[in-house]
């Protein structure tokens, strides 16, 4: 569903299952228990990723679930897609691989109604007829019952719980970036790079909120993409005062070089000038704003958005790639 929706190529993982008679598979209700990562074919999905990755095309297994084995064999090619999916309940068991070769770009796991994947599932599963009427129910129950541990389970391996539309928005946000990227390599040495300096404003989540800390992010005139107050260096400058610099004409607040703590260098796509790429001193700061803020300069508008995860919040817009690929995660990893 959210492949369909978001447009973005797939693999189906429930294809890797491994083949019913296979005697060390674990059971329960007297078949297989289709459920548990023993039944899976964990390396071979992984190679088959790779190579998707690395080479655009794979051999990819095709598996009856009605008849629970493999049938054959197909060639699934992604072409020039920046980005694919890799959709199953198995999912999970591949962060870590993934992320270990560099081939992650995000892991989601779609946090819906009980009732609503119950009914999805079986109507899936009937529409397909993969299974007898009351196994089918039986194993939905089950499942049905266990999918809030299910969810908490994968949240704490790397997954991000997500509602349908947001995951949809997030993977064209992928895209997006990908292509981007992609613009700027093709430009090779030609592409511009500028040198600027970023300020991470951090301060305490609201009481009761599930996330304990919150980013500062502002938008300037004319775009459409959030980012961190900051700006290019003005010849002769270092790149701390010139966040100082950029941090009174944005913000009207007046810091010492003391308040900046640095964070990072990194380099990324620029959000706003294509064939441009930016590298940027970030330091973070939990030095107090004037209240109420308000934005100055170059900007337009600002927001605070909360620091949950390896990845960009939901609903927080679309984030410049420094954001989205070294600076959420930077700052998540310290905590």
């Amino acid at each position: 569903m959210v492949a369909r929706r978001s447009g973005v190529p797939a693999l189906n993982l429930d294809d890797f299952y491994r083949d019913g008679d296979d005697p060390s598979l674990p059971r329960r209700f007297g078949i297989p228990d289709w459920d548990l990562p023993a039944c899976w074919d964990d390396g071979a999905a992984l190679a088959a990723l790779t190579a998707l990755a690395h080479d655009g095309a794979a051999e990819i297994p095709t598996y009856s679930i009605a008849q629970s084995r493999r049938t054959g064999t197909a060639h699934l090619e992604i072409g020039d897609a920046p980005v694919f999916i890799a959709e199953g309940i198995f999912a999970g068991e591949l962060i870590a691989p993934l992320r270990a070769a560099g081939l992650l770009a995000e892991a989601i796991v779609l946090d819906r109604p009980v009732p609503v994947v119950f009914t999805l599932r079986l109507l899936r599963d009937l529409r397909e007829r993969r299974k007898s009427v009351p196994i089918l129910l039986r194993r939905g129950t089950a499942l049905a019952r266990q999918q809030k541990q299910d969810l908490a389970r994968w949240t704490r391996i790397g997954l991000r719980p997500c509602g349908l539309q947001a995951a949809v928005r997030r993977l064209r946000e992928l895209v997006q970036l990908a292509e981007a990227e992609s613009r700027c390599r093709a430009l090779g040495g030609s592409s511009s790079r500028l040198r600027i300096a970023a300020v991470c404003f951090l301060r305490a989540a609201p009481a009761g909120a599930a996330h304990r800390t919150e980013l500062l992010c502002v938008r300037k005139h004319g775009t459409g993409s959030w980012m961190q107050v900051g700006g290019k260096l003005d010849p002769g400058e270092t790149a701390r005062e010139a966040a100082l610099r950029e941090v009174e004409e944005e913000l009207g607040a007046v810091l010492q070089a003391t308040d900046l703590e640095e964070l990072g260098e990194f380099e990324a796509v620029a959000a706003n000038e294509p064939g441009t790429v930016v590298r940027s001193s970030v330091f973070t700061t939990r030095a107090p704003l004037p209240s109420p803020l308000q934005v100055r300069a170059e900007l337009a508008e600002h927001q605070w958005i909360p620091v949950t995860a390896d990845s960009p919040p939901s609903g927080a817009g679309r984030l410049a790639p420094l954001m989205v690929q070294h600076i959420l995660p930077a700052l998540h990893r310290r905590g």
